[in-house]
């Protein structure tokens, strides 16, 4: 008797996403292997997860997903996140504070730049 071999039968997921030029591509997103940008790890999502992550944050973009794809590991804390959200913050408000000086300033001085109408 001659042993059979089972062809081993992987699932396919194909799934339809765009590339950086804005067309359609199909991609078996079944076992597909996904590496952070920042850490170079490789990491594997559940087909229906990863679709649903790309299609989420890269705008259903296959390209955009693969070229900025960070994972968790790799990405910055809540206070770090935080921290950049204050800084910003501060700045818009120091923008807006030294524009008002000079508003102040120039009411002060009785010098109009803006006629009244």
């Amino acid at each position: 008797m001659e042993k059979q071999i089972k062809k081993s039968r992987k699932a396919k997921a194909y799934y339809t996403l765009q590339n950086a030029a804005g067309k359609d591509v199909s991609i078996d997103l079944n076992n597909y292997p996904v590496q952070c940008v920042k850490t170079g790890k490789r990491k594997s999502f559940y087909h229906k997860y990863l679709a649903g992550l790309i299609e989420r944050k890269y705008g259903n973009n296959i390209d955009r997903f693969r070229t900025e794809y960070v994972s968790r590991e790799a990405a910055p804390s809540s206070n770090e996140r935080r921290k950049n959200q204050l800084i910003e913050r501060i700045q818009k408000l120091s923008v807006q504070l030294s524009n008002l000086k000079g508003e102040l300033a120039e009411v002060e001085s009785g010098v109009e730049h803006f006629p009244a109408a």
